[in-house]
Order: structure tokens, then sequence, then C-alpha cells
């Protein structure tokens, strides 16, 4: 973005060989590859990209995880008898990467374990991790890898820590008491033992809209007026369908050729084009320079009633509301301390005035 660092992003391996690294600036990276191409952000095109994988793995029977950016899980033993095997799992799933990427496919018994043996498989050749040699798998990988929080993996470099398998070797009771439970269960992955089952997405409900601008358009006021008739756009198409918009995501392509991607989930699910707006607009503020097409993507996977009132109140709510109304007129007429409520102070006191006290209340 404009006054951003400007610093090297992805790279292709025929840029790495050159000596080219994510972070490096750009100065440094011509001056170490006088040749180098340099392709302006588009975020965008990312995502889109990203979402097309998905997508084919859902095609092909998958319940998709999508763990971070470009790394996706789920379970293959429903996929076997479909594809023939674990083998003809991972070549469909293979078909599922853009050509030319470079993904990385892993297997194994335990979804940290197959996370671990796609980062150490080669661009070629999937890794598969048998279940009794997961440990052994694990053991040479480094400390760093396992979800510790800095303060706790500075502690096991300190005792001389750096692998997993120094890590899976030390007593359970030691490790729960140096590090607590997020090291119980750092002691647990670097064993193979993985209890967290795949968490598959629930697949979206895409509605989009979107305009083109024959100028490039900066000015915020412009943009928020598109970006009404867009919202009312797809909330009509999400009514139409009865069901309401839960999730929207912006997407500006910039003058320079790079895009800009905006997201945000709704509190409630709704279909109402000015509620929409309120919570949508103001992320258009972000875009970092002029646009010439806006787009919006919303998920209309929210219930068909999102924007109904109920008729007539709970009866459970129709009772608290008529308790706190007789509370309020008790106090009013009374004071504030007429009502008081008991509260524990000391539950392991013997004595009843240091374990209970009588405090107005205020409810």
């Amino acid at each position: 973005p404009p006054g951003a660092p400007q610093v090297v992003g992805l790279c292709t391996p025929a840029a790495e060989a050159a000596g080219v690294r994510p972070g490096l600036r750009v100065g440094e990276a011509l001056a170490r590859c006088p040749g180098l191409d340099l392709v302006v952000p588009d975020p965008d095109a990312v995502e889109q990209a990203a979402e097309r994988v998905t997508r084919r793995l859902e095609d092909a029977g998958a319940a998709v995880e999508v763990v971070a950016e470009g790394l996706w899980c789920f379970d293959a033993r429903g996929l076997m008898r479909l594809h023939g095997g674990l083998d003809g799992v991972l070549r469909r799933a293979r078909t599922a990467l853009p050509v030319g990427a470079g993904g990385r496919l892993g297997a194994a018994s335990a979804r940290f374990t197959a996370i671990q043996a796609a980062l150490e498989a080669s661009g070629r050749r999937p890794r598969v991790v048998d279940p009794g040699q997961a440990a052994a798998f694990l053991a040479p990988l480094p400390v760093e890898r396992l979800p510790l929080e800095p303060r706790a993996l500075a502690a096991l470099r300190a005792l001389g820590i750096h692998t997993m398998g120094r890590l899976a070797a030390l007593p359970h009771a030691a490790v729960l008491d140096r590090l607590g439970p997020a090291g119980s269960g750092a002691w647990h992955l670097a064993r193979g033992e993985d209890p967290a089952p795949v968490r598959p997405r629930t697949p979206p409900e895409p509605l989009t809209a979107s305009m083109g601008f024959p100028d490039p358009v900066g000015a915020l006021p412009a943009l928020e007026a598109a970006g009404r008739i867009l919202l009312a756009r797809v909330a009509g198409r999400a009514r139409r369908r009865g069901r309401s918009v839960r999730a929207v995501t912006w997407r500006a392509r910039l003058a320079d050729g790079g895009s800009w991607t905006g997201a945000l989930a709704l509190r409630e699910a709704s279909a109402d084009p000015a509620r929409l707006a309120v919570a949508a607009l103001p992320r258009l503020a972000e875009v970092s320079g002029p646009v010439t097409a806006l787009t919006v993507e919303a998920d209309a996977g929210g219930p068909p009633g999102g924007d109904q009132l109920a008729l007539a109140p709970a009866p459970d709510a129709e009772r608290r509301r008529r308790a706190r109304e007789a509370l309020r007129q008790v106090r009013a007429a009374q004071g504030p301390g007429a009502v008081l409520r008991l509260v524990e102070l000391e539950p392991w006191s013997r004595l009843p005035e240091r374990r209970w006290a009588l405090v107005p209340d205020e409810r």
C-alpha cells in the first residue's frame, strides 16, 4: 500500500534460487536479482484462488477445514472407497491445486501430524506417515512448530529442548507443571497424539454484485453510494431466496492493477439494505487507492427469519420483565436499600458473616 514499507511478499522458486526471500526490501531484492519481475499485490485474486481450491476439494466429497491461508485439512477415511484408497484420494486432492503453485500434500492419522507431513513433503511426492511412525517422524522437527507462546518456547530453548522429540521424552507431569495446559497439549502433539478433529466449514451461499467505473474513483462518498446500490442488490436476492446475509466481503480493483479486500461477519444475519449499509460501508474507508471496479460478495447462508421479530415475547422473558419492573417500583418507593441480594464472599470460611454478605440488588 502507499506509504507502507516496500517489501517482497510471496516469491516464485526461481526468485528464491536467486536469493530473494519474503520480507526482503525491494531495493535489496533488485540488487540480488536485477532481472526480478515485481508484481503488484493482488489479495483479491489470491483469495479467489484459495476459494477455488476449497470448492474443488468439496466437489471431490471432502468436508474441508480452512486452517490458514493456503492450508487445508480434511478427513480422508470417508473418501477412500470412493477414490480407490489413500493414493487415489491424494491424486484427487492434487488435481484441486493450481497448476504450478508448488502445493504439497501430507497424510497421517492425526491432524497436527498430517500438517507437518505436508510441510515436509516435496512438491512432487506426498508424505504419508504411518500411525505407528508418527512420534519418530515428529521427533527431529523444531519445537517452534508447536502452538506455544513465545515465552514458553523461550523457556524450552533455555532448557536445551529444541526438537519435538526432546519435549516428548520429558515426563508429562513436569511439562504440565512448567508450561501449564498449553505445554501439556504441545507434549501430546509432539508424541503424535492430536485429539482435535477436523472442523469443516459450512459451504457459503455467495451472492455477488459488481459495478465498474469509467474513471477511477477515489472519493469515499462516491464509493459509499456505489456500495449502497450493491448491498441493495444482494439483499434483494437474499430475500427472494428466503435467506439472510451473515457475512459481507468487499473487493476493489485498484487503478494501479492491484486489489483490496475487506471482510465483515455480521453479528446478526439480516436482509435489510439499511442495516447492511450501517455495518459494511465503514470498511470502504480502508481502500488504499483509486478504484476502477467494486464488488460485494455476500454469504446468504443466514436463516430465513433473519429480520423477523417475535410476535409475542417468550414466557420466561415476560416473567423477567415483570420482575424487573416490580423491583424498580419497590426501590422507587422505599429507597435503593429496600431490595438486597446475597453474595458469596469467602466460601471457605466457617463464619456466616464472612462467607456471605447482603448488597443492594441493582438488577
